[in-house]
Order: structure tokens, then C-alpha cells, then sequence
């Protein structure tokens, strides 16, 4: 039978079948005289059972050797092997529910829980994406997200961000310096310990940033360093 034939049977696609031929897990047949491959019943046989094997949690390699014996026996450490592999992806999959649960309750699903924090609108989105995975490795990051969630502190930082939207050109200095002392005193003591990004990643950053901005808004924010 041809390749096409031996799939449709088995229950899977001729990519699969040259992939299983490509890592070694199913040999390849005889070609006919016309170059096509000649599959019999047996190799039938052989891909089912290896679809077998691996849907118990083997991996192909195993499949494929084990698939080679009449009458295969697997030792304890290859089904020891599956069996940690398994609880791997069960730890994996078990995590994932977690974060899901809780973007969720935190109504952020898409966003991770620091750049939630970091977001306050719809413009915010992207610096906010940006910004939490270029910290985070850093502890203080997760730190300042922590105090980002207080909704004490998060009910002031939304009306600095009412205060900054209403920035325009006939904005007086004397609200502009309030309202950088504000997020200085709102962020006191947080954000000191954070290392401070390379050129690329600042420029990335206001790029990011500064799109959605007005002129007067844009000076503003490149007057905070």
C-alpha cells in the first residue's frame, strides 16, 4: 500500500509517517519499481502500536524500539522515564489552570499579573507587556507590583493618570512639578532598587509609549529620565 493509504488507515497524517521514518521510530519500506514506498500490514501494525505507546505517555524513541519487538517488554526505567515525564507535564498543565484561574478573578486574562498592574488603560497595554517581562527576573519589580495592586495606592495612581491625560500645552509648570512629585512620593522606596534599563530597551520602552502621547505629554515624560 502507499504511504497515503497506510495513514488513513492508522489514523494519521503522512506528515507524522515521514516524521516516524525521519527520528528512526518506523523503518522505512522497499520502494517499488516506480520509487514509491510499499507498505504492508505489518507496517500497519507497527504505527498503531507505536501510536499506542506514546499516547501512554512514552516517548517516540521508546515507541519505536519497543514497536520493533515481537514481543516487546519495557524495562522499569524506560516506563519510569514516562511516568516522571507524565507528572512534568501534569505540574505544567496544573500551573497553567492556576494562572488562568487567577488572570480571571483578576480580569486580566491575556495579561500577566504584573502587566495588569502596570496598566491602567488601554494605551497602557503594550509599555505595560514590555516592561513587566524585561523585570522579570528582579524582585523588586514583583515588589512594586505587590504595592500596585494596594487599591489604596492604585486609586491615587489612577487620578495621577487622570492628572497626566489632562496635560496639554497650557499646562502650568507648577501642576507639572506636582505631578511628578506625586508619583515620586507614590513610588517612594520602591522603585529605587530597580536596575536601570539599556539604551535599547528605554528606547523600545518610550516608543511603546509615547505613540498614543500628545507633544506636551511626550516632553513631560522624557523630563522624568
Amino acid at each position: 500500500m502507499r504511504i497515503a493509504e497506510l495513514a488513513d488507515l492508522a489514523g494519521v497524517s503522512v506528515r507524522t509517517l515521514r516524521y516516524y521514518h525521519q527520528t528512526g521510530a518506523l523503518p522505512e519500506p522497499p520502494r517499488r519499481a516506480n520509487g514509491y514506498r510499499d507498505y504492508s500490514a505489518d507496517h500497519l501494525v507497527t504505527v498503531l502500536r507505536i501510536r499506542q505507546l506514546t499516547g501512554s505517555g512514552l516517548s517516540l524513541a521508546a515507541a519505536g524500539e519497543l514497536a520493533a519487538d515481537p514481543a516487546p517488554t519495557a524495562d522499569d526505567e524506560v516506563l519510569e522515564a514516562a511516568d516522571r515525564a507524565l507528572a512534568a507535564q501534569i505540574a505544567v498543565l496544573t500551573e497553567r489552570r492556576a494562572r488562568l484561574a487567577r488572570a480571571r478573578e483578576g480580569g486580566h486574562v491575556g495579561l500577566s499579573r504584573e502587566a495588569a498592574a502596570l496598566s491602567l488603560a488601554a494605551t497602557d497595554l503594550s509599555p505595560a507587556i514590555l516592561l513587566a517581562h524585561l523585570y522579570r527576573d528582579h524582585e523588586p519589580f514583583h515588589r512594586l507590583v505587590e504595592a500596585l495592586h494596594d487599591p489604596e495606592r492604585r486609586g491615587a495612581l489612577t487620578a495621577l493618570q487622570q492628572r497626566f491625560d489632562a496635560i496639554d500645552a497650557d499646562t502650568p509648570e507648577a501642576e507639572l512639578a506636582e505631578i511628578t512629585a506625586q508619583v515620586q512620593d507614590l513610588f517612594a522606596g520602591i522603585s529605587e532598587e530597580l536596575p536601570p534599563l539599556t539604551p535599547t530597551q528605554m528606547r523600545l520602552l518610550l516608543e511603546l509609549s509615547e505613540r498614543d502621547l500628545t507633544a506636551p505629554q511626550r516632553d513631560f515624560l522624557r523630563r522624568q529620565g
